[in-house]
C-alpha cells in the first residue's frame, strides 16, 4: 500500500506514519473541538489573502542567462541590468494609488488585520465583491481611457528597445547577432511561434544569428504587446486562507476576541 501523506493535514492513522512528523490531534475529542471551532470561526468570517494580478509588469536581464560566447562579449561588461519597467513612474504612481483604494476597503468595522491577510467579516463578504469588481473596472478604465492603445505601444517599443540597448552595450564590436525585429510585423509572429513551440531560454543556441531577439522575446513573453491583452490579464485576487486544525483544538472561538487571540498564538509564517 502506497503512503501518501500531507503535512497540512491531520492523520487519523498516525501508526501508519511513523517516519512523518504529525499533528497533534490523535483523539477524536480533539478532532471535535477543533472542528466545532473552525465551523464557528467560519460563522464569524474567512482569512483573505489579497493580490493583484497582471498589473505590474518589468523584467531584468542577466548576461550569463543569455550565455552569448565570451569572445563575442567585451572585456568588461555589465553583469545584471536595472530593472526595466513598462510604465513610467507617473503612470506606476498612479497605479500603487488605485490598488490603495483597493485595499481601502478595509476598515476597522469590517475585519480583522493579521498577519496572514484580512480576516473578512461574513456579513461583508458581498460588498467585498461588488467593491472588487467596481475597482478592477476602474483599473482598466484608466488604462483604456487615459492611457490609450497608442501610449502602451510605444511604453512596450520602449521597453523593448531598453533591453536591446543594454545587450549591445556588452556586445563586441564584432558579432553575428541580429539586433532588430518588425515590432508591428514580425514580433507578433515570432512571440506566438515561440509560445507554440514551448522553447525556453536553455533551449535556445548560443551561435545562432537570432539569439538575443528569441532570448529578449521569451524574457518578455509575459508582458503584452497589445492594451487589450493587457487589460484582459488583470484581475484582483482574493483567496481565501485555510487554517489547520491541529491551532483549533485547545481554544474556544465564541466571540471576535477569541479570534484576534488565535491569530495572535499562531507563529508567522506558520499558518
Amino acid at each position: 500500500m502506497a503512503k501518501v501523506f500531507n503535512p497540512k493535514q491531520t492523520v487519523l492513522f498516525p501508526e501508519l506514519f511513523e517516519d512523518a512528523f504529525l499533528p497533534s490531534i490523535t483523539t477524536l475529542p480533539d478532532f471535535d473541538q477543533a472542528l466545532e471551532n473552525f465551523v464557528r470561526l467560519s460563522d464569524f468570517g474567512a482569512l483573505i489573502d489579497l493580490n493583484f494580478h497582471g498589473i505590474d509588469k518589468s523584467y531584468s536581464l542577466r548576461l550569463d542567462e543569455i550565455q552569448i560566447p565570451p569572445k563575442y562579449l567585451k572585456t568588461h561588461t555589465e553583469k545584471q541590468s536595472p530593472v526595466f519597467n513598462l510604465f513610467p513612474a507617473e503612470v506606476r504612481n498612479q497605479i500603487n494609488r488605485m490598488k490603495y483604494d483597493v485595499r481601502s476597503f478595509f476598515v476597522h468595522a469590517n475585519h480583522l488585520k493579521t498577519n496572514y491577510g484580512y480576516f473578512l467579516f461574513r456579513n461583508y463578504f458581498h460588498k467585498w465583491d461588488i467593491h472588487k469588481k467596481n475597482k478592477i473596472e476602474g483599473l482598466r478604465e484608466y488604462f483604456t481611457n487615459e492611457i490609450g492603445e497608442t501610449a502602451y505601444e510605444e511604453y512596450f517599443r520602449r521597453l523593448w528597445h531598453t533591453g536591446i540597448d543594454w545587450i549591445k552595450s556588452n556586445l563586441a564590436e564584432i558579432h553575428p547577432y541580429i539586433l532588430t525585429i518588425d515590432l508591428d510585423k514580425q514580433l507578433p509572429d515570432e512571440r506566438q511561434s515561440l509560445r507554440d513551440s514551448g522553447m525556453t531560454i536553455n533551449q535556445l543556441e548560443r551561435n545562432d544569428r537570432d539569439l538575443i531577439v528569441q532570448f529578449l522575446i521569451l524574457k518578455m513573453m509575459h508582458i503584452p504587446q497589445t492594451l487589450t491583452e493587457y487589460t484582459d490579464g488583470i484581475s484582483i485576487l482574493s483567496m481565501f486562507k485555510t487554517i489547520h486544525l491541529d491551532y483549533l483544538k485547545n481554544i474556544k472561538i465564541e466571540s471576535i476576541e477569541d479570534i484576534e487571540q488565535l491569530f495572535r498564538s499562531i507563529p508567522q509564517n506558520n499558518l
